[in-house]
């Protein structure tokens, strides 16, 4: 199904909780099927202070980048609907890749770091191989 999710940005503009609340209920009435509520904030503050006033009149969606270290049972104890860990896998690829760029070039081989990385297979799956080829049965 197709769904409208209204991100408000009113905390990361320095508004407020009255700013962020107005902005969301605006989007709910608009038809939005949710609200994601973004904070910059290292703790989660911002948020926990718009579910309070909220009073789960629509589904809340969270993208906790910053504020990591709340347990996952907190936002579930604020009946968080939905949880994005939005970049953490995008963060840990990109330090995987310098390391091993460093490690090639300082070592001037692939020898290091062959044992450390996923088979050439295992990318060729991941990009649907097997769709492809088919497709290529089809149209080509």
């Amino acid at each position: 199904d197709f769904q409208v999710v209204a991100r408000v940005e009113a905390f990361i503009a320095g508004w407020g909780l009255e700013e962020a609340v107005k902005r969301a209920e605006a989007y709910r009435q608009a038809g939005a099927d949710a609200i994601l509520m973004h904070s910059k904030k290292s703790d989660p503050s911002d948020i926990e202070a718009f579910v309070g006033e909220w009073n789960n009149r629509h589904p809340v969606i969270i993208v906790p980048t910053k504020y990591y270290n709340t347990p996952t049972q907190q936002f579930k104890d604020w009946d968080i609907s939905m949880i994005i860990w939005a970049n953490h896998n995008m963060r840990a690829c990109v330090d995987a890749m310098q390391r091993t760029t460093k490690s090639i070039f300082e070592r001037q081989s692939l020898d290091e770091v062959e044992p450390n990385v996923v088979t050439v297979k295992e990318v060729f799956r991941l990009q649907g191989e097997g769709e492809l080829k088919e497709a290529d049965k089809k149209y080509l």
